[in-house]
């Protein structure tokens, strides 16, 4: 695309104060550019205008408009480029960068683990220590009972928040996956955090943490991808640098680190308003192909498969927007609202779900919504259980997470029909 109708890519932007004075941040959550830029409030007025659809001149002439004053055109084209040196922008500066990273992805055996060492300990006996200390603190689950497992889990909730606020939920739907029998598979349903044009991305690759590595499940993969396009495979530089994924396997590599378990990786992202039902929307229509696709997987493959939603929920503070402070009344606030929520989400109710998300027009921010809301449209009924609810403060101006832990054990019936046709 000609920089003469630039267009931005999509970018995370949050204060920095300092000085008594606020600037903004930017920076590329795909990581693509691993560069980061501070600019001033006015600044993010240009912002909105790179759309790709707005010439130089016409971007000059509004930018005037805003600022009462002639917006050089010397001034435009040096800030375009220092945004495309940046890889802020679509271009061809940034499109060649990106082949040789995904050439360099696909060709490479597996994907490593690109957060140990900074959000979790990089060293084997290190991290198991790490891991385990969650388990035994204060709000932690205790340790699992070693006993014959019993049951099992068709899906399980987690939050994906970094593991020093929150490893101690996590415990909680791990101590009960460890309590109950192992499955063939587990899909893990991860946030995109960056956008997904295709609202799904899947990779084929094998998954490396310090304590173990996890196969791709290819017969799983190829029975998907024989029912839908290729474009779902197409983005798999997506979870280059996405933790979502990445954080699950860390607790299942610690439960299972004999043999650690074949997964499917799935990074969702899409909004509320792109699969209104009954909107008869492009979107609404991937949603239900992709789950008639994944139903008729599971049925040809035989697997017990595990969905794994890695979820946070609600997202409030200046970190993410809002122009106040939180304080104890908007954290109560807040958690009430998420209790409401996941009523809908332990009936398995994805209409009710959905609806919640759209009364509030998602002001909460929640993350999680896509892979949730694929997640109970994957269910037979199954209902859930939360068994841990919490949040964390991320900045000094309390901005704060929220997430939780919840199962849902598969249904005797189910289990059964499953045993029937195994033998």
């Amino acid at each position: 695309m000609s920089l003469d109708y630039p267009r931005l890519r999509y970018l995370e932007a949050f204060p920095h104060e300092e000085g008594g004075r606020t600037s903004i941040v930017l920076r590329d959550p795909a990581q693509i550019s691993e560069r980061m830029l501070l600019v001033s409030p006015e600044f993010c007025r240009l912002l909105p205008l790179l759309d790709g659809n707005k010439s130089l001149r016409e971007i000059q002439v509004e930018l005037t408009r805003q600022f009462g004053r002639i917006f050089p055109m010397d001034d435009l084209t040096k800030i375009l480029q220092q945004l495309d040196e940046a890889l802020f922008l679509e271009s061809d500066h940034f499109r060649l960068r990106y082949r040789s990273l995904l050439e360099s992805f696909r060709a490479a055996p597996v994907r490593p683990a690109c957060h140990a060492g900074t959000a979790y300990p990089a060293d084997p006996v290190d991290l198991l220590e790490f891991v385990s200390s969650f388990y035994t603190n204060p709000g932690g689950a205790g340790i699992p009972d070693a006993g014959a497992p019993s049951g099992e889990l068709r899906a399980l909730v987690a939050p994906h928040i970094d593991l020093r606020s929150g490893g101690f939920v996590y415990t909680h739907a791990y101590r009960a996956l460890a309590e109950s029998q192992k499955p063939d598979l587990f899909v893990i349903f991860g946030t995109g955090h960056h956008g997904l044009p295709q609202m799904y991305s899947i990779s084929g690759t094998r998954f490396e943490t310090p304590i173990g590595a996890s196969e791709t499940d290819s017969e799983f993969v190829a029975a998907l991808g024989a029912r839908l396009p290729e474009g779902l495979f197409a983005e798999d530089l997506s979870h280059r640098h996405e933790h979502t994924i990445e954080f699950q396997l860390i607790f299942m590599h610690h439960l299972y680190r004999a043999t650690p378990p074949p997964i499917m990786a799935v990074l969702c992202s899409f909004s509320y308003q792109d699969v209104a039902p009954g909107s008869g929307s492009p979107h609404r229509e991937w949603l239900s192909r992709f789950v008639e696709a994944f139903r008729a997987a599971e049925k040809e493959t035989g697997k017990r498969v595990c969905l794994v939603a890695s979820v946070d929920f609600a997202h409030i503070g200046p970190r993410y927007g809002d122009q106040f402070h939180p304080d104890q009344r908007t954290v109560d606030d807040t958690l009430r609202a998420d209790r409401e929520m996941l009523e809908h989400l332990t009936k398995a109710d994805a209409q009710g779900f959905y609806g919640y998300i759209a009364a509030e027009q998602d002001r909460r921010r929640v993350c999680g919504f896509p892979a949730l809301y694929t997640i109970l449209n994957l269910l037979d009924g199954e209902q859930g259980r939360v068994l841990c609810h919490s949040h964390a403060a991320l900045d000094q101006a309390g901005s704060f997470v929220s997430f939780a832990s919840l199962t849902f054990p598969r249904s005797r019936s189910d289990a059964e029909r499953r045993q029937e046709s195994s033998t």
